[in-house]
């Protein structure tokens, strides 16, 4: 019976530690990336919604941008992971009152705040190219 014991043992270690590699390999495959995140100039976007998404990795999101004479005078988180959702708005109200991508990541919610930016400079862009 022990040498039962004793073969089986590095048998089961071999399976969890082989377990556990393919857990840390995939969570670091799957997991978001730091996103660099430009300016847009608001001078050149035209008035009306706009709608900007971003995908980074796992994080996911979309927003609707209103601009009016040149300013955002909305953000609204469309979709976005819910455990999130709360700093992603905080992120969009920021950018609001700042008139500006150069926003403070939110703590802890680095990545979620990249993404939110990046999905709002997307929506910016298209803004900036419907200008007429």
């Amino acid at each position: 019976m022990k040498e039962k014991v004793k073969s089986t043992i590095p048998c089961l270690l071999t399976a969890v530690g082989s377990i556990c590699v393919c857990f840390l390999f995939m969570a670091l495959l799957l997991r978001p990336q730091p996103l660099h995140i430009g300016s847009v100039d608001l001078d050149a976007a035209a008035d009306g919604f706009y709608i900007g998404v971003c995908k980074n990795k796992l994080l996911f999101a979309v927003v609707k941008v209103e601009v009016q004479d040149h300013e955002i005078t909305g953000i609204e988180v469309v979709e976005h992971k819910d455990a999130y959702m709360e700093q992603a708005e905080q992120i969009a109200r920021a950018v609001c009152s700042e008139q500006s991508l150069e926003v403070d990541a939110v703590s802890g919610a680095t990545l979620t705040s990249d993404t939110i930016l990046k999905a709002i400079e997307n929506a910016l862009e298209d803004a900036a190219s419907n200008r007429k």
